[in-house]
Parts: C-alpha cells; structure tokens; sequence
C-alpha cells in the first residue's frame, strides 16, 4: 500500500489503519525549526501524532523495566542500582496538535475507518516539501465526497505553518460544517505536561497560549488563522480539549478552507511570547497558494544542492530524494539553540537528543550542501562550552568533555542506568573532527577564530589528562568505541585515531589562526601526538581494541533477525565475541579522513564487514561508501538501498518512532564519497570515482569553499562543471593516472575510462 508512484515521489495508495503510526513519521513535513507528524487532520491519536519545535523542552517521568538475561546485559549494560533511582529524564515536548479541521457532511463527520473510503492517495513530495492526501468518502448512505488535504512547514517563515482543505460534494447536496481549530489534549512521553493558559476563538480566528508544566515551564503560543468558505458562523467549537472556528458553509460546488498558523516559543523572543505572537499572526498573509509560493522559492534554492539525481533505477531515485528531504527538515538553519538529534523532528524516542553521529553522520551532508545550516549545529556545541568544561571538572579532568547524549543545556542526558554509553569519550574528538571539517570545506576563519579553535582547544585539554603514559608510549584506557558490544576496552582503535588526528591538527592550525599557545603546551600536545599508540598489526590488520583478535569469531545465535541482525540467546556474550554492533575501524576509512594507513583498507574491510551485525542504522552507509571504495559494487547497492529505506520498509521495525537521520543522510553521503570518491583538501577537490553499472547517470552537487561544483557520472565517464562562485582546483584519480582540472564558469571538464 506504501511506496513509489510512477513520478518516483512516496505515496500511500489506500488506507489502512495499523499504518498509521508509520506513515505518520515518514509523512512527517518539517522545516528545521518545527516537525510535524503526518497524523490526520480529522483525527489523532497516540504513537501517531507529534508537533514538535526544537529546543522546546521538559522533563517527563520516563517509565523503564529492562530486565538483564544475560551476562553482559547484567555486568556491563544495565546499572540496576541506578535503575532504582531512575525516574525523571529531559524530553522534547508534544506540543499542541494545530492540524486539526473537522469536516461534517450532512449529520456526519469524515473519518476514514467509518463509511467507505473509495479512494484515497497521499503522498509527500521531496521537491516541494508538501504533503498531499486526496479522498474520495462515501458516509455508507451512498452520498460520496472528494476531499483534498494540502500542507507544509514554510521554509521562507520558520514560524508559519500552512494548511488547505478542499471539499467537493460528488453527488448530493448535503449541508457543510468545517471546524478548524487544535487539540490540546496530547501527551509527551504518555503524560500531561503542557497546560493551556488561553484559548480563544475571534472573528474565526483562533489563538492558544500554553506552557510546559514541569521543569523549564517554557511558553508558546500558536495564532491559528481560518479563511473559511462563505458561510455562518457557529459557536466556539469545544469538545475533549478542543477548540475550534466553525462555519456552516454555504452551498457550493466546492468548499475551500485556507489554515495559515503562526507557532512561537519564549526561546524566539524577548517579549512576551503570547503578545509577539498575536501581532505576527495578525500580520500574515491568509491565503494558502501565497504562501506557498513564498515556500517554494526558499525551499527549492536550499534543496537543489541536496537533489541527487539518479537516471535508470526509479526506486533508488526516488528514495534518495526521499532520504535527503528527511535529512534538509532535520536541522537549524537559524539558530544553535539545538543540535541535530538522532530521529530529527519526527518523533519523540530518543527524546531529541543529539548524539555523536551529529558531527559524523548528519553535519558532513550540510557541510557539502548547506554550509551555513551546519555552522549552525557547530555554534550549537559552542553554546554548551561553559557545561562541557563543568562536566570534565566533575569527572576530575582538565579542559572540556562535551556529553555523549545532549539537549539544549549540554549536561550528560544518558539515561542514568546505562552503563557504557558514559564511556564514549569519542564524541570529544568526533566534535573537534566535525570542526576541522567544516573549515576544511568553507575555510570559514572567522568561525575559527572566534568559537571552533576555543571548542578544539578544551577538548585537547581534555585529551592531555585523559591518556595514560605507559609502554613507553601514550594510551587511551577504559572507553567504549561506536561499537557499544564492547564496552570498557582499552585503545579504541576508532578513538586512537581521531585523537591522534585532531592533536595534530590542532598544532598545525595554531599558528596559521593566531591561536595562542604556551611552549609548555606546545611542546605536550606534541609529545601526545607523537607517542599515541595507533593499534595496527604487522600484516596490516587494526585492531578494533587491545585483544579483539583473540575473542572468538563467533556468537551463538537464535535465528536471523532483520538482515544480518543476530537475536541473541541468553547465553550470547557480544564481550567475548568479535561480533561488533557497528563498525568502528572502517569508519577511519570512510567517514573519517584522519591519516589512517590505506594499504591495507581492503583487507581490514573483508575482515570486519564479516563480524558486523548491521544492528545499527548507521552501519549501512558506512558500508555502502566501504563497498564502492573497493571495488564491489553490488555490495555497493545493497548496502546504498537498506540505507534509503531503513524507514520506508522498516528494516529495524521501529520506524513508527521517527526516522533515522543519521542513517538517511548517509544516502547522499554515500554518492559522494562512494561513487565519486569525493575528497577536500585546502587547494582544491579530489574526485576518485567508482562507476556503478547499474544506474544509467548519476548527477550530484558539493559545495566547496562557497562554489557550487555539478559532478555527473555516466558510464566510464565524469563530468565536472562550475555551476557557481570562483575557479576550484580538481584532481581526478582514474586508471588512465592522476589529472589536474581549472573548474570555471561556463567550461565542463570530462575524464573518461575511469576504471
């Protein structure tokens, strides 16, 4: 009943009502600041609808029984002494549901699972970010109506939300009641935690301030403009914690209801939020076709760079493009209130906080497309500066250690009776890396200059009194990598590595930047850099952690989960296993560039794509690039679809609540770095391409230091063109040898037999 029309966009043909939970997250319409869940206008319910603004949060009383049935659940996963103490957790708030629009035909309401739905497609187009459901209901007394439902989050007004409802009688002339309004009565989390403080209806208009109840007790307020067909007007509409305008229309062909609602928080002004908000609302343009022209120009300019276009394979196409929308509504374009959390703006699990995968998996897919969108969720790590400083000191170590699991404060959000997510120091050099490379990229020095030396400068800090000297030789003890079946290992590779990157790095940056140094420092950054042990073996092999090579190469499984997934046996032990959640070592070759030794990538690769489990989302791009970078294209492909539609098949099962974002982003990531070998370095661009012999042309774009670069693969044959700004410096790296390319305006380079 899901999946690709001929057009390519993700349609719903047919209604059925277990799909709802999710088709409401993959229907989701967003635009960075606000996400909506694509739950009905006529009805929602729990697990399905969700309005949520970034940054506006609270605490909530998060229920948790796990129970430990084994021995590493028992020993190194659950705290159950902190499991006892474990009550109160902060959380993205549901806010108020504003989609609501009742319609009644004759003496009966239109919801779905009543009468007979004869017709019904909804769908979400990528290129327009709008989400379209078309109706045709027969109330089961055989009068039958179409109904068209229209929205998006505008992308020229942050704050605006738009709707449209269309209802046209097909053969009677049954009497009209549109209601339009919101629902107050939504959980977060199962609870109640925001409480109406005014609701009002004038003139057709409807106005509702409220606020969180628990520990922040933010304000909002929504301005909820109705322009209604003809008709008269009825008393405030209020039922169940709904307040609505409602009209009985007057009779017509066709009855069109323009819903334009202006959303704010304390967080978007200084004055009182109720007052800022009237008065913005007040001032909007009422009518949905202006507005959304407004939209369009904005969110096509911003979208064009993200538009992956894929000729002769119509289902990668269309999910990539589907993939890339999802990743361009998850983030801030204005602000740096918050950053990039793991399920975007789609749902509430994972509470919207912002993990790691930030920095690797989501920030590198704005910086080649949307560079000012990932300064943004850079600014917001600097924002939690001051806490990641006090987080170190409560731990006892120097300089910055920023949280694994953060929201708006910075403190450490990880649920308290989980142990070793507190053991992913990584995140302090995932942030410095996602730093380096986003300058890389932009050669942004003011950004520099004034926040991301002084972010990288605490967490080396940080770094300096966290290594442990022994051996002859520094090492980094007691982490857990990306790889969380096992925690409390000695030299992480992945972490080894990166440390050893940004130490050097920060060095090399120092003097260029002006950023002072003591020779002190100097000379201990140094020392550290030099003397990190970097694990590899003679035969070129990179233990993932100190032992890894003699654990048994094998897990005792309970049958084949969702791909290579495996369900363990109460008796399965991951810490005595090789088998990895996800993979850390290939990331040092694909995600990360931090000066790992590639002469033996293949070898590494064959050797750990055998031992990962895939139970993470984010394992499949990693995989995808992995593939192409070696040659194997079908692995390529296979590993390139799991990651577009992680959510749209539902491969891990839990897509209902929210997307995968890091996951998704990796759809573009993986064309650029898999199939066009993309690389930056500080003069220019580097294109190593792998052709792929089951798409017929691939076209993509990268942003490089504020010029737009076109890439084209066909065949045997890359094409580059300059679309905008000045001249960029390429080299490809083909069969033919190494050439050195001028992009400039108006001139497309062509290198053929690539392989």
């Amino acid at each position: 009943m899901y999946g690709l029309n001929q057009k390519g966009i993700p349609c719903e043909q047919g209604y059925e009502i277990s799909d709802e939970p999710i088709l409401a997250t993959l229907f989701t319409t967003g635009n960075g600041y606000m996400g909506v869940r694509g739950s009905f206008e006529e009805y929602a319910s729990q697990r399905v609808q969700g309005a949520f603004v970034r940054g506006y949060i609270d605490e909530i009383v998060e229920v948790c029984e796990p129970f430990a049935d084994n021995e590493y659940m028992k020993k190194y996963y659950l705290d159950e002494e902190g499991l006892k103490r474990f009550e109160r957790q902060e959380s993205c708030v549901n806010m108020p549901d504003f989609l609501m629009v009742r319609v009644t035909i004759g003496q009966k309401t239109f919801f779905p699972w009543e009468g007979k739905v004869e017709k019904w497609e909804r769908r979400l187009d990528p290129r327009t970010a709008e989400l379209v459901r078309k109706v045709v209901w027969n109330d089961g007394e055989g009068n039958r109506t179409q109904l068209v439902f229209r929205r998006f989050a505008s992308f020229a007004d942050q704050n605006v939300y738009c709707q449209q409802v269309r209802v046209r009688p097909l053969n009677h002339r049954l009497p009209v009641r549109i209601v339009s309004g919101a629902d107050t009565a939504v959980k977060t989390g199962g609870q109640f935690i925001t409480k109406t403080e005014l609701a009002e209806e004038t003139d057709g208009d409807v106005f509702l301030s409220f606020r969180a109840v628990n520990k922040f007790r933010f304000g909002a307020a929504y301005c909820i403009r109705n322009r209604f067909p003809n008709g008269s007007a009825e008393e405030t509409y209020r039922e169940n914690g709904r307040i609505g305008a409602s009209v009985l229309c007057d009779e017509s062909d066709e009855y069109v209801l323009d819903k334009i609602v202006f959303v704010g928080t304390e967080r978007d002004t200084e004055e009182p939020v109720a007052d800022w908000v009237k008065a913005r609302g007040a001032a909007l343009e009422c009518g949905y076709e202006a507005q959304f022209a407004a939209h369009l120009g904005v969110y096509r300019r911003y979208f064009a760079p993200m538009d992956v276009r894929i000729e002769g394979d119509r289902e990668a196409d269309g999910w990539l493009r589907f993939a890339s929308y999802h990743t361009a509504i998850s983030a801030p374009m204005h602000d740096s209130v918050h950053g990039i959390s793991a399920k975007g703006l789609t749902g509430e699990r994972y509470n919207q906080f912002v993990w790691w995968d930030a920095e690797i998996h989501q920030l590198p897919f704005f910086i080649h497309t949307a560079p000012q969108t990932a300064k943004q969720q850079l600014l917001y790590r600097y924002r939690c500066l001051p806490q990641a400083k006090e987080n170190a000191r409560k731990e006892g170590y120097d300089g910055a250690k920023f949280a694994f699991c953060s929201s708006v404060t910075g403190e450490e959000r990880v649920w308290g009776y989980v142990r070793h997510p507190f053991m992913q120091v990584h995140i302090n050099s995932d942030i410095p890396y996602g730093i380096f490379h986003y300058y890389l990229c932009t050669g942004d020095e003011a950004f520099m200059r004034e926040y991301g030396m002084e972010i990288v400068h605490e967490c080396v800090k940080y770094w300096l009194s966290r290594v442990t000297e022994r051996n002859g030789r520094y090492e980094i003890l007691r982490v857990t990598g990306t790889d969380e079946h096992h925690p409390y290992v000695d030299n992480d590779a992945y972490t080894n590595y990166c440390v050893a990157y940004v130490l050097r790095r920060f060095l090399a940056l120092c003097a260029p930047l002006g950023h002072a140094l003591s020779e002190e420092e100097r000379r201990r950054i140094a020392d550290v850099a030099e003397r990190l042990y970097l694990p590899r073996e003679e035969n070129g092999m990179i233990p993932q952690f100190d032992g890894y090579f003699s654990l048994s190469r094998g897990l005792e499984e309970a049958g084949k989960g969702t791909l290579k997934q495996f369900q363990m046996k109460k008796s399965g032990l991951y810490h005595k296993s090789q088998i990895i959640k996800q993979p850390d070592v290939t990331l040092l070759y694909t995600f990360v560039n931090v000066g790992a030794d590639r002469s033996h990538y293949a070898a590494n690769w064959d050797y750990y794509e055998k031992m990962c489990e895939t139970s993470s989302s984010l394992t499949f791009p990693v995989h995808a690039v992995a593939s192409a970078q070696n040659g194997r294209m079908l692995s390529f492909y296979d590993y390139f679809m799991d990651a577009l539609t992680i959510d749209a098949r539902d491969l891990h099962g839990v897509a209902w609540q929210g997307v995968h974002s890091g996951c998704l982003a990796g759809g573009y990531l993986s064309v650029l770095y898999g199939l066009f070998g993309y690389e930056a370095e500080e003069n220019g661009i580097v294109l190593t391409p792998s052709p792929i012999p089951f798409f017929e042309k691939v076209t993509a774009h990268v942003v490089y230091r504020g010029s737009t670069v076109r890439l084209q693969l066909e065949g045997e044959k890359l094409s580059l063109s300059l679309e905008s700004g000045s001249p960029v410096q390429a080299r490809v790296v083909a069969r033919g040898g190494e050439r050195a390319v001028r992009l400039s305006r108006g001139k497309s380079v062509c290198v053929e037999d690539l392989r």
